[in-house]
């Protein structure tokens, strides 16, 4: 068998730390040269799975086995420079991040602290709302919050598999009649059941990562479920002897170049976990089997710089990444080859500083601490980090309330909005709004369409899977006109501009709204749980609409996506072609449809501008025409292939631009809440002119 006794001080693992936390490190910090680098965190968890595992058999077969022995250990050995990194961060994100993050990055430092980070950005991932955050300084508390649900579990499992084991080992007394059993029979009852129940959960936790990846990616990097056949895959190492003959050597060398080749030749678009992550497991597996034997692997694990590295990973894990985030606001611009430069250097410094004077200190008196003071105290202290970063939260959100409430009583100032830039219309100009911006750009995220944000008459909305449409009520509900507006959160960002329009006009209007489903008859790129659900949630939309009794459809959707078109067809004519049949098929059955342009793209980075020190409100962080009408809009070129008047282009381009850029701040308000979906306040000054466009076309109905 293994002999545990030194896995402790194994140089190998040691140096498979320092090239796991290195592949995270220059990925984070040049990603696109080092574009797998991210397996690094795979290796990590096939490591804890073994050495976590090792610890636990060499208990278990001394007699000291104890579940609340090993969650203090693992309390000792990761919270106290955990906590300590996130309370650095947090007052880093206070010091120097702009308002508009605050609420997301205090938000995942509390949920960091509770161990839950990675079931946080989970539920991220798939909410269309949260699309557009920015990643936080705590997202690599990801991969913590796994292997710290992992040790929870685990020695739960162990016990339970030792109660099982003792049964058996009762039964098999019985029947025989023997007078016991030795200590080494003792010790091998039990590991046939430990054993057995890892490949259990190894076999059944591969199964779902795979099938979990191909139908939702984003999802499945994070949770739990996919990640534990690789920490299972480390903990069946210890059941395994220890290598033997010429073949270790050669099996060192194949792991290590499955990580490598892993770390260098994946990308962002390679479907992981799933059964690529099989990849660098097997070769951290074979690396940690084959114990370096050969001599040069033997010395280069064991050369002072690579040991060291390994020593400090945990540390320099924690460090680098909230400086990656923070060190840009601090200098005002994106990080340049001497901030990653320096950025390295910080880290090794910190990291060695929290390893001499945080983690060895504990480590060393951990005898010192029982389980109930280390649970006690770790509580208090993980407390007081969430209880801060809950303040943060709070305070975020009443920045937020008060900003929202100024920009709601600004809405009657004359010239307000898009009354700035009346199509076919001089601009107009109020003198009190110019320098000013409403709702603040660092809210604006917030400013969230109204019938879709928090409150007590806020309409239902559409999960992923949901195949429904489910009809938002708003206007003249006794109204003898009846219009639709249905399509994805582009639609949506229009619909106060609607509402308004419905309500001064006496029109019902009913919102039928998927976030990241055009209303067409084909379907833009998608993870297959949404994929599958818009083109059922588009079928039955289109029959609501036939059978609803409407007078006018109306609809939007997002520019500049990804189609894929079957061979011999491109992208632009598959995606015309889908409105086109759609948009003809109700025109045919007498529902006119208005199809409304998609706003003009500012720069990917307009909110951060517009909050940036010493920004001009009134000149800066514009977009030239060009780029921002650039990203292609099928909606266009479908009605002009249609060519008939029941299916009509409402475009308000000119709204937002001049002839040469578009504008971020218009007649005083903040126009994008991002980097491509309006803001609620804009939207709803766009009012006039969507009644005015429609007015006409409900008569010719009539």
């Amino acid at each position: 068998m293994t002999d545990h006794r030194r896995t402790a001080l194994r140089a190998d693992i040691q140096a498979l730390r320092a090239v796991a936390v290195l592949a995270v490190v220059l990925f984070h910090l040049w990603p696109n040269r080092l574009t797998g680098g991210y397996v690094g965190v795979d290796v990590f968890f096939v490591i804890s799975g073994f050495l976590i595992t090792s610890h636990i058999v060499r208990d278990v077969d001394a007699g000291r086995f104890s579940v609340t022995e090993f969650w203090s250990r693992r309390i000792l050995r990761l919270l106290p420079a955990s906590l300590l990194v996130l309370a650095v961060t947090a007052a880093g994100v206070r010091a120097l991040a702009p308002v508009q993050h605050w609420e997301q990055w205090f938000r995942e430092i509390a949920a960091s602290g509770l161990h839950a980070e990675n079931w946080v950005l989970a539920a991220d991932a798939v909410d269309y709302l949260a699309a557009e955050n920015m990643a936080s300084p705590v997202q690599h508390y990801w991969s913590l919050s796994a292997e710290e649900q992992f040790y929870l579990v685990w020695p739960l499992l162990i016990a339970l598999c030792l109660l099982v084991g003792r049964r058996l080992r009762r039964t098999a007394h019985t029947g025989s009649g023997s007078q016991g059993l030795d200590r080494a029979g003792r010790r091998a009852s039990w590991r046939p059941v430990v054993a057995g129940a890892l490949v259990v959960v190894v076999v059944a936790s591969l199964v779902t990562s795979v099938v979990w990846t191909g139908a939702d990616q984003a999802y499945a990097y994070f949770i739990t479920p996919t990640r534990a056949w690789e920490f299972g895959a480390g903990a069946l190492l210890a059941f395994v002897p220890a290598r033997t003959g010429r073949w270790s050597s050669a099996a060192s060398w194949v792991g290590l170049a499955l990580i490598g080749v892993s770390a260098v030749l994946f990308t962002g678009a390679t479907p992981f976990p799933g059964v690529w992550a099989a990849v660098p497991v097997l070769g951290t597996v074979l690396v940690i089997w084959a114990q370096a034997s050969d001599r040069f692997t033997s010395r280069l694990a064991g050369l002072p710089p690579v040991q060291f590295l390994g020593d400090v990973s945990y540390a320099v894990y924690l460090w680098h990444w909230p400086l990656v985030v923070l060190v840009p606001y601090a200098t005002g611009h994106d990080l340049r080859t001497l901030d990653k430069v320096a950025i390295l250097a910080v880290t090794l410094l910190l990291a060695w500083g929290t390893r001499l004077w945080i983690e060895k200190p504990v480590l060393a008196h951990r005898h010192r601490f029982r389980p109930r003071v280390t649970f006690v105290t770790a509580a208090v202290v993980g407390a007081v980090v969430v209880g801060a970063a809950l303040l943060g939260v709070h305070a975020a959100r009443e920045h937020v309330r008060t900003e929202l409430a100024a920009a709601e009583q600004a809405t009657t100032a004359e010239c307000f909005g898009a009354a700035a830039r009346p199509p076919h219309g001089e601009p107009c100009t109020n003198p009190d709004l110019v320098g000013t911006a409403v709702p603040a750009p660092e809210v604006a995220g917030d400013d969230m369409p109204a019938p879709f944000s928090e409150g007590s008459d806020k309409c239902p909305g559409t999960s992923r899977e949901d195949v429904d449409p489910v009809a938002c009520e708003r206007g003249d509900r006794g109204s003898d006109v009846r219009i639709a507006l249905v399509g994805d959160s582009h639609a949506a960002h229009y619909s106060s501009a609607f509402v308004e329009a419905a309500e001064a006009n006496g029109w019902a209007l009913d919102i039928y709204i998927k976030a990241g489903c055009p209303f067409s008859d084909v379907m833009r790129v998608q993870d297959e749980v949404l994929t599958a659900a818009c083109v059922e949630w588009v079928d039955r939309a289109q029959q609501v609409l036939v059978d609803g009794g409407y007078d006018l459809v109306v609809t939007s959707q997002l520019s500049g996506v990804d189609w894929v078109p079957p061979a011999g067809t491109t992208p632009e004519a598959f995606a015309e072609d889908g409105l086109v049949s759609l948009w003809g098929g109700l025109a045919d059955q007498g529902l006119p449809v208005v199809a409304v342009a998609d706003v003009p793209k500012p720069d990917p980075t307009v909110i951060d501008c517009l909050t940036a020190p010493d920004v001009d409100l009134t000149t800066d962080c514009r977009t030239p025409r060009a780029d921002a009408t650039g990203p292609f809009d099928p909606q266009r070129s479908a009605v002009e292939r249609l060519g008939r008047s029941d299916v009509t282009l409402l475009d308000l381009t000119d709204v937002y631009c001049d002839a040469r850029e578009c504008f971020p701040v218009i007649g005083g308000v903040t126009v994008y809440r991002d980097d491509n979906h309006l803001s609620d306040t804009f939207a709803g000054t766009l009012a006039p002119y969507v009644a005015n466009a429609l007015a006409p076309l409900l008569r010719s109905g009539d």
